[in-house]
């Protein structure tokens, strides 16, 4: 009777060690979402600085920059070509400017305004007036 509970406590044993064994670490934090936002402007095209367009949100209402470079799939450039000098609410998250190159001092002519992946967009208004 003694050799049987001394098997069943070093099984049991065994067992809760082997539990504890198989626990996985904390996963790392999950790298912390843009926030989403809802944005009113107007959509302006602009050149960039290596001679390609951008699409932004200009008179913004509801954000914190004036104005937002407008990216993500719900647009492809010919979608936003025909909402040129047009009033629209987009929503998506957004994206903070990428810093000017470490080495090299910031060009003041150079405006690098926060991105919205646009997720959503409905035309408010045909005219930005």
């Amino acid at each position: 009777m003694r050799h049987l509970t001394s098997t069943i406590a070093a099984i049991a044993l065994a067992g809760t060690v082997s539990a504890f064994a198989q626990e996985q670490a904390p996963a790392p934090p999950a790298q912390a979402q843009a926030p989403k936002a809802t944005l009113t402007g107007c959509v302006v095209q602009a050149k960039t600085t290596d001679g390609g367009t951008a699409f932004v949100l200009t008179k913004v209402e509801g954000g914190s920059a004036s104005m937002y470079v407008l990216g993500g799939t719900a647009q492809s450039q010919s979608d936003w070509s025909g909402n040129v000098n047009k009033k629209v609410e987009v929503t998506g998250p957004v994206q903070e400017p990428p810093s000017a190159d470490g080495g090299s001092p910031a060009d003041p002519k150079v405006v690098r305004p926060p991105a919205i992946i646009v997720e959503a967009v409905k035309v408010v208004a045909q005219s930005c007036a």
